[in-house]
């Protein structure tokens, strides 16, 4: 989390899980891939000097959101 985020948090008081709902924390850009695709997208922008981190997964379950 930037430290602006942080910032924020504190001086409004805001729980960990107003600010994940509110905000995206600067992650940026997200693509969501297949998986069965992921290891040729992770060739491609590694072939373009992309740097990128896997942030989760989709999965089938009860339809809530689990930060881990």
């Amino acid at each position: 989390m930037l430290p602006i985020f942080e910032h924020l948090q504190e001086l409004g008081n805001v729980p960990q899980d107003e600010m994940l709902r509110t905000f995206n924390l600067g992650i940026g850009l997200i693509a969501v891939v297949p998986a069965d695709k992921f290891k040729r997208v992770k060739s491609m922008l590694d072939r373009a000097n992309e740097k990128f981190y896997v942030i989760g997964r989709t999965v089938k379950g009860d339809r809530k959101v689990i930060y881990q």
